[in-house]
């Protein structure tokens, strides 16, 4: 461990940052990612790679459906919800993936888009 605290201190600090390349490094020090970090991560993708969202936003929604067992539509909906945080209806994206990880217990989920909502001016 290094003076600067704990691996996920560093990497929850990590996301606040500018660069995919610290988040990239403080993740890798974690033993496993929780599916929030792991959406956080998507919308860091979103915000400072955008190049790279869509790769990692499907990776997360077979992560999210596997492990939460989603049906088969309510995987469609988490993908075209992550989608649409690319475009017009990034509101509407945003709060269907809100309610859809409310459904499945994901409790930070709505702190966490809420917040990039925020930085993106769409917050009510």
């Amino acid at each position: 461990m290094t003076s600067d605290g704990r691996p996920y201190a560093r990497f929850r600090r990590a996301l606040g940052g500018p660069s995919i390349a610290v988040i990239r490094s403080a993740a890798a020090e974690l033993e496993q990612i929780e599916l929030e970090d792991g959406l956080a991560i998507c919308i860091a993708f979103l915000e400072l790679e955008p190049a790279t969202f869509p790769r990692a936003a499907t990776r997360w929604v077979a992560r999210l459906s596997l492990e939460r067992r989603l049906t088969l539509p309510e995987s469609q909906l988490a993908l075209a919800a992550l989608a649409a945080l690319d475009g017009p209806a990034a509101r509407a994206g945003a709060e269907a993936l809100i309610e859809l990880s409310a459904q499945h217990r994901l409790t930070r989920v709505e702190a966490i888009v809420g917040g990039w909502l925020e930085r993106k001016g769409l917050a009510d």
